[in-house]
């Protein structure tokens, strides 16, 4: 009940976006000069961090088959080995730049874990961020109510977005060349959706 728990889990609560957060890693190191088709091995790196070293598992709980894969099947499939590698590849730094350039407004920790989303963030920042990439780069605060009409039509409220530039053209389309890998390729953690929206309209 709004009235005694004016509480707003889109824009207040917070969470850990988990592999959500893979996107601004690729999207930074196609910031960087990478690109989809580059190929990287599944091996998990061991990355060095105070007291001891971080060897990241694959969601199976492997280390990595060895097997080469381009940047976007590792997207696709969600391999937790190759993000973390373009993760020390482009800097945990670059990571939250861009993450925080492409709508991301929480604090982020700049550590190699950030790769496989540990810093919480909102529902609402990445809707937001996620739509830099739809729009071709550009960043345009989300919106639920667009306008307020009174019974006859007239406007009473119009909402004026707020954009600014977020990255670059290129690097937008090449993410959702990315992320269309999710459903496109075989094994890719995206497989499911078209079926799910299809028993949905049934």
């Amino acid at each position: 009940n709004h009235r005694y728990f004016k509480y707003d889990h889109v824009r207040q609560g917070k969470r850990q976006p988990g592999s959500t957060f893979k996107t601004f890693v690729y999207g930074a190191a196609i910031d960087a000069g990478f690109g989809p088709c580059d190929v990287r091995q599944d091996i998990s790196p061991h990355i060095p961090v105070p007291g001891g070293e971080w060897v990241p598992r694959n969601a199976g709980g492997d280390y990595g088959t060895g097997q080469s894969m381009t940047l976007r099947e590792a997207m696709a499939k969600s391999v937790n080995s190759i993000t973390a590698q373009m993760m020390m590849t482009v800097t945990p730094a670059n990571v939250v730049e861009f993450a925080h350039s492409a709508g991301i407004k929480s604090e982020l920790d700049a550590v190699p874990a950030l790769c496989l989303g540990v810093s919480d963030v909102s529902l609402y920042e990445l809707v937001g961020a996620y739509g830099s990439f739809v729009n071709g780069g550009l960043y345009t605060e989300p919106r639920y109510i667009t306008h307020i009409e009174d019974k006859n039509g007239n406007v009473l409220y119009r909402a004026v977005p707020k954009s600014r530039q977020a990255m670059s053209e290129e690097t937008a389309y090449k993410i959702i060349y990315m992320l269309r890998g999710g459903v496109e390729i075989e094994g890719g953690t995206s497989g499911g959706i078209p079926a799910d929206l299809k028993e949905d309209n049934e």
